[in-house]
């Protein structure tokens, strides 16, 4: 079945972009390159060899059963020599108070956490209909890393300007054109992240209704 994006979603949400063990941002801000990649990581493995496997367990992709690690963490709560020290009860406390840690300890619209984009029906979902998109991207450091991410800012760009005349089946042929270009920036040592916000995008004229924006991030694996 897989993780779905509402389970995703909880997790980064209710786990502050931080390691349940060490605490460590993932994704800090758009003026540092000093980040790290969460992984999702399974509690009770569903595979008869992985770590707690549990046979007839349930759903293995539910809430409860993921927990959001740094990936020292996750090879280390996975090695064979440490699963008489991080067991199922261990990890699921964990868990449980990290997210309490975070209620506690973070203010809430102090994070934004930045979903990974992997293909282009997601991307579309959150650049159609915005009115204006940030763009953010780590250093250039060649020519072919400068015609890739800036023929995707183009591509995304472009589509935005004309969103509103397209027909569906345009619309489709987009998201596969961008899942094309997200494949070739992950096979450039780039991934994509983003999300859709709201602003009062004509608030210098008086106006404070919200609209739809977009915050895309591309930065180096």
């Amino acid at each position: 079945m897989g993780i779905t994006d509402k389970v995703r979603k909880d997790l980064w949400a209710k786990s502050g972009n931080r390691c349940a063990i060490c605490k460590k941002e993932f994704f800090t801000s758009i003026d540092t390159d000093d980040f790290n990649i969460g992984d999702e990581c399974h509690i009770v493995s569903s595979k008869p060899n992985g770590p707690r496997h549990i046979e007839n367990y349930g759903d293995y992709d539910a809430y409860d059963n993921i927990i959001l690690l740094c990936k020292n963490h996750h090879k280390e709560i996975d090695d064979p020599a440490n699963l008489n020290i991080y067991t199922v009860a261990k990890l699921t406390e964990t868990k449980k108070e990290h997210e309490k840690w975070v209620r506690q300890s973070l203010n809430p619209e102090k994070i934004e956490v930045f979903p990974l984009i992997s293909n282009g029906t997601d991307l579309v979902s959150i650049i159609g209909g915005a009115v204006v998109v940030y763009k953010f991207n780590d250093e250039i450091k060649s020519e072919n890393e400068a015609e890739l991410v800036g023929g995707f800012w183009q591509e995304i760009t472009d589509f935005m300007d004309i969103f509103l005349d397209l027909e569906p089946i345009e619309i489709t042929r987009t998201e596969f054109s961008y899942s094309k270009l997200i494949n070739e920036l992950n096979e450039s040592g780039f991934l994509v992240y983003g999300r859709k916000i709201k602003i009062p995008f004509l608030k210098k004229y008086g106006d404070e209704t919200l609209y739809s924006a977009a915050k895309i991030y591309i930065k180096r694996k």
